[in-house]
């Protein structure tokens, strides 16, 4: 029988003349993929005049009235008035971007993008040298998993500074003071950071036994008090917060699938390494270590308002694990491929919701003029109509305003939080409405004035009857624009 001959450009032990593998051109074609999605969803977040997230214009607005003299954790009768259950640092730390650039909405994500560049170039640094495969493998990891948690991973909320905090101490493992300083600056921006890093610790214990605790713990509470120590910023408001929002919370389990999902995804290139035979000890327990602070994770994750996108920080050492457990075989090598359905799925949707925001910034000027039109002294500020497109251009557009001299009066974001803690903050707002406190509202045209609901939770009405009455009550519609409707004060303000 005659014999098919191979082709040139494959040996016959199934390698190319080129040294590589099916397997590996595969995992070298997904990397160079992935790379270039994200890339472009990254770019594309980055130069877009608005926000992929409702929460991310309260994050600027609070770094920026503080910088202005605002209190960060002021309570109004005892609940939070405008602070989500973040550290400090989440709210400052867009802060020096946009005093140096000026505040917009570009200036507040430079900071947060550069976090992700930089956990990225951290990752490189580390296998500069490695000759390996797993090195690729490991950057496909990272890449993928950046990609499938797209737009959480280039938002300008916690996540991506976390991210980047535990990418450091593990680059710096050989110092304690080092990491303790790195834990104490991520639980500076949640309260459960430190979770991130017990692979590391675990990792010091081994390596130094109890020498390595004083350092690491020191350095880490230092850290963490230090931004208390700023004028506006209470730790005593900071707990009262905390304790109210968290504690008060009624857990359901509808993330449970989600967080499930993401977490087989993020574990599955750790673990079939992991059960190869000949693994070194050290590698092996570091992967257990990583494998466990995952499960830890989950549960924060879970909370309502959270999502899968707590396991985001923990992406440096899953990446590590997987680097050093050196995948071998179809199995291991292919075991990120399913975080590509994740991929596909979340940027699609990112860049549906980029294409859509596209027209949001020409929204938010619109009614930065409207706010500028009213006369001398007189407090503005944007309300709320009946759906969810709505809300989040409001969102923006009261971001703007805060930006420009207008600072919020009200925010239907902090009424979701508090909603979940069955606490209606709206009736504390009243007196805004029946004294005229604020002097014009601007509402979007053609929709019933404050009939948002909890979009994000459980949909219910944030702004009750007794508000919404008081509201038609004492203000009466004076002009309209393209997409707003201007509101003013009935009467002479109280």
């Amino acid at each position: 029988m005659q014999s098919i001959p191979l082709s040139r450009d494959i040996k016959a032990d199934g390698v190319s003349a080129t040294g590589l593998s099916p397997q590996r051109a595969m995992v070298l074609f997904g990397l160079a993929l992935t790379s270039g999605v994200f890339a472009i969803a990254w770019w594309g977040n980055l130069r877009l005049g608005a926000y992929l997230d409702h929460i991310e214009g309260n994050i600027a607005i609070g770094g920026w009235l503080w910088a202005h003299g605002a209190q960060l954790y002021a309570l109004q009768d005892g609940y939070a008035q405008f602070a989500n259950i973040y550290g400090p640092l989440a709210y400052l730390a867009a802060v020096p971007a946009m005093l140096l650039a000026g505040p917009t909405v570009f200036a507040s994500k430079i900071l947060s993008s550069i976090a992700v560049v930089a956990t990225l170039a951290l990752t490189l640094h580390r296998y500069r040298r490695a000759t390996s495969m797993a090195s690729v493998q490991a950057m496909f990891f990272m890449i993928a998993a950046l990609t499938a948690l797209t737009p959480m991973s280039i938002w300008i909320r916690a996540d991506p500074f976390e991210m980047l905090l535990v990418a450091a101490g593990l680059a710096g493992a050989a110092s304690p003071a080092f990491v303790g300083v790195c834990i104490g600056l991520a639980v500076n921006f949640k309260v459960h950071a430190f979770l991130y890093f017990l692979p590391i610790l675990w990792q010091l214990w081994t390596r130094r036994g109890c020498r390595a605790a004083p350092p690491v713990v020191v350095c880490s509470l230092a850290t963490f008090f230090a931004p208390f120590l700023l004028p506006g910023i209470s730790l005593h408001d900071y707990l009262a917060m905390m304790t109210q929002q968290i504690g008060s919370r009624t857990r359901h389990y509808e993330l449970l699938v989600p967080v499930a999902a993401y977490c087989a995804a993020l574990s599955l290139p750790v673990l079939l390494p992991l059960c190869r035979r000949r693994v070194p000890s050290a590698d092996r327990y570091f992967g257990i270590a990583v494998l466990a602070s995952l499960a830890l994770a989950a549960y924060p994750a879970t909370f309502p308002g959270a999502g899968p996108y707590h396991l985001l920080p923990l992406l440096p050492l899953l990446v590590e694990a997987r680097h050093r457990l050196n995948p071998q075989g179809i199995g291991a090598e292919f075991s990120v491929f399913p975080l590509l359905f994740f991929a596909a799925t979340t940027t699609s949707l990112t860049f549906t919701r980029t294409h859509d925001h596209q027209v949001w910034p020409a929204y938010a000027d619109e009614a930065l003029q409207l706010a500028r039109q009213a006369p001398p002294g007189s407090v503005v500020d944007i309300g709320y109509g009946d759906n969810q497109r709505s809300y989040e251009i409001a969102q923006l557009a009261k971001t703007e305003l805060s930006f420009n001299g207008f600072p919020r009066r009200i925010d239907a974001q902090i009424l979701m939080e508090l909603k979940k803690t069955e606490i209606d903050g709206a009736r504390r707002w009243i007196p805004y409405l029946t004294q005229c406190q604020v002097g014009r509202w601007i509402m979007p045209r053609g929709e019933e004035p404050f009939a948002a609901r909890s979009y994000f939770y459980d949909n219910v009405l944030l702004f009750d009857d007794a508000f919404r009455q008081a509201f038609a009550a004492n203000y009466r519609p004076v002009a309209d624009s393209e997409h707003f409707t201007v509101w003013e004060c009935a009467h002479e303000p109280r």
